[in-house]
């Protein structure tokens, strides 16, 4: 439920119309049709005040640097985040589009994007570290010996996986800004045009192949299929905007490992490991084989992009 007397520090005119649209893991998201149009308004039932704050942050320098998204709203004093009961509340701008259909237009157009992010000059500032850690594998793996839900063949992969990454990730590689969840249902389109991306709230500092690794299982996938001229088009697309480095190139097939593993620990870490959920579990198994697939063929992924 939205609170009229928050909306009041706003200058949006009447409220004519509130409309449910999602409720996750972590937010609940409302169209609310006001005298100023259609705005979003967010109610965050996870995140504590300092990473919302992180995020205001981030917006603030996204906008100077022309990254499409949905940003923020102030109210009348200037103030981004509201207290509602025991929740935090922020309002945004309302994106009007869709999910999109995976082509290698789509998967251009994200790369130019993911690109531009990964150009944002990093600071101390926005040193975040990332929620999909391997360091939070590890911790995974110590407590499957404890877990409500055995999974065995998944518990063996997940140990030999992480301590495979382990040994390939390279802390070396540059690092600065990324989302950490890029995905089509963290993006709007219009017919075929990006107009956002959006749900910062995972971003973080990391090495920019983080996102590179984890868009690509985001948008050149299909049916869990690694497909050729999507993986191409990403990548021209992301390098019209930032060149990687020989490092980079070299470590993508780890990255595209390390994108399909993390997702996997997330459903792990939530819940899964002690309660039994179906929809979890097949896409826990999805990732892993595609994870298993990506492993076995990393001379002909880069085959694909020499």
């Amino acid at each position: 439920m939205i609170k009229e007397q928050l909306l009041e520090k706003y200058n949006l005119g009447e409220t004519k119309s509130v409309e449910s649209l999602t409720q996750g893991y972590a937010n609940e998201n409302l169209k609310v049709i006001t005298g100023q149009g259609a705005v979003l308004y967010r109610i965050c039932k996870q995140q504590p005040l300092h990473l919302l704050e992180y995020e205001v942050g981030l917006m603030e320098v996204m906008k100077k640097a022309n990254i499409k998204t949905a940003f923020p709203i102030a109210d009348k004093q200037g103030v981004y985040i509201q207290k509602s009961d025991e929740d935090f509340v922020m309002l945004y701008e309302f994106k009007t589009g869709k999910e999109p259909e995976l082509n290698a237009g789509v998967a251009h157009q994200m790369g130019m994007e993911v690109g531009k992010l990964s150009q944002i000059q990093w600071s101390e500032s926005l040193e975040k570290k990332n929620a999909v850690h391997i360091d939070n594998c590890h911790q995974l793996v110590a407590a499957f010996v404890q877990s409500k839900n055995q999974m065995l063949e998944v518990f063996g992969y997940f140990c030999e996986q992480t301590e495979y990454l382990t040994k390939k990730l390279d802390s070396s590689l540059p690092k600065g800004i990324v989302h950490g969840d890029i995905f089509p249902n963290n993006t709007i389109f219009e017919g075929e045009n990006l107009t956002a991306i959006i749900d910062f709230e995972e971003a973080c500092s990391d090495q920019l192949m983080f996102d590179v690794g984890m868009t690509i299982n985001g948008f050149c996938f299909r049916k869990n299929f690694l497909i050729p001229e999507l993986l191409q088009a990403f990548l021209a697309g992301y390098n019209t905007q930032r060149k990687m480095t020989e490092a980079e190139w070299l470590a993508l097939p780890i990255y595209m490992q390390w994108g399909s593993h993390g997702m996997l620990s997330w459903h792990l870490r939530n819940e899964l490991i002690n309660v039994p959920n179906q929809t979890q579990y097949e896409r826990v198994l999805e990732l892993m084989q595609r994870t298993q697939w990506m492993r076995s063929n990393e001379k002909e992924i880069m085959d694909m992009v020499c």
